[in-house]
């Protein structure tokens, strides 16, 4: 696993050597490029790429007017990669490659060849703000799917699966250093599928033909309750509408996997209330406090199911731990 990150509001210099270390850090973590700065326009740029394998996955944003690829930069670096660009910013990006434009508006994505000539145009802001995913070709040819016909297609930022790549992608990037170095290796098998999804799949029912689709899923919604458990008031459809796809489905991935979303929200309460309760730094504060920051509803209620996890009240983990 190799992670790069870069901020070019560290970096002493002018803004011409902070643009140029900023296309250094993309270049090698994506392949070789060019980027145009904004005219008249502070240069800032930020990125943040994990590379796994030949599977890349980042964030990239700063003030260009254009990111290309030409000939030259073929010539020097060719390779038979795909690359999906999904717009995270607000800005417009246009998008052109073997004679093709595609618009993206915010929340849109688009696949493209890096062996091929192609640029990214931003709009009048001069503002760049997407995520890229970049994979060998072969893995998208291993599919049932036939994706070679896809490039260049337009993807709505109203389809389902984008949304999840995003979500899955900015999961992935957001981990601490010791998470990232756990990731498991099918984490590249996922994005795969994801990529597929985005750029094939019509409905969720088709996703019965890719599994991992399904699996890496099921983990963004497991790391999205992991994120908000302890929100008040937090709920089955306030998850779904956070990735988004339906409650219904939410319900169906965890129901497959032995469980559902009470029982796993619960679990995360209960498991966070008893950490601090037998935790020192937290003997100051008062069981009802611990109840409700942990985001049960009332006390009654906290108290009834945690004698029947723990068999014992909150007061009597608190006074074991103390003893």
């Amino acid at each position: 696993m190799q992670i790069i990150s870069f901020d070019s509001a560290d970096l002493p210099g002018n803004e011409r050597l902070r643009r140029d270390r900023w296309v250094d850090s993309l270049s090698s973590g994506y392949v070789r490029l060019r980027a145009d700065a904004g005219p008249d326009v502070p240069f800032n740029g930020q990125l943040k790429i994990m590379l796994r394998d030949q599977t890349a996955i980042g964030r990239i944003s700063g003030t260009v007017q254009a990111i290309t690829r030409g000939t030259s930069e073929i010539a020097m670096e060719n390779t038979d990669n795909a690359v999906l660009l999904l717009n995270s910013g607000t800005d417009e990006m246009l998008v052109e490659q073997n004679g093709k434009s595609v618009a993206c508006a915010a929340g849109a994505a688009v696949l493209i060849e890096q062996c091929v000539p192609s640029s990214i145009e931003l709009g009048a802001q001069h503002l760049c703000n997407f995520l890229a995913i970049q994979l060998p070709r072969q893995q998208l040819r291993g599919h049932t799917c036939n994706v070679e016909d896809r490039f260049m297609t337009p993807i709505p930022a109203a389809a389902p699966a984008p949304a999840l790549a995003y979500a899955y992608v900015e999961t992935l990037l957001k981990l601490s250093n010791a998470e990232q170095a756990d990731i498991p290796r099918f984490a590249t098998d996922h994005i795969s599928d994801l990529v597929v999804a985005a750029v094939t799949l019509k409905t969720l029912h088709q996703e019965t033909q890719a599994p991992n689709l399904r699996a890496a899923r099921f983990e963004t919604i497991r790391r999205e309750l992991d994120r908000n458990f302890m929100m008040p008031g937090f709920s089955l459809a306030m998850l779904a509408r956070r990735l988004p796809v339906s409650s219904r489905y939410v319900q169906t991935l965890f129901s497959e996997a032995g469980t559902s979303f009470t029982d796993e929200l619960t679990n995360r309460r209960l498991m966070r209330a008893h950490e601090m309760l037998v935790s020192p730094r937290y003997a100051h504060v008062k069981v009802i406090d611990i109840a409700y920051e942990c985001g049960f509803p009332t006390v009654s209620h906290f108290h009834r199911i945690f004698r029947r996890r723990f068999d014992a009240t909150p007061g009597e983990v608190r006074d074991r731990a103390a003893r």
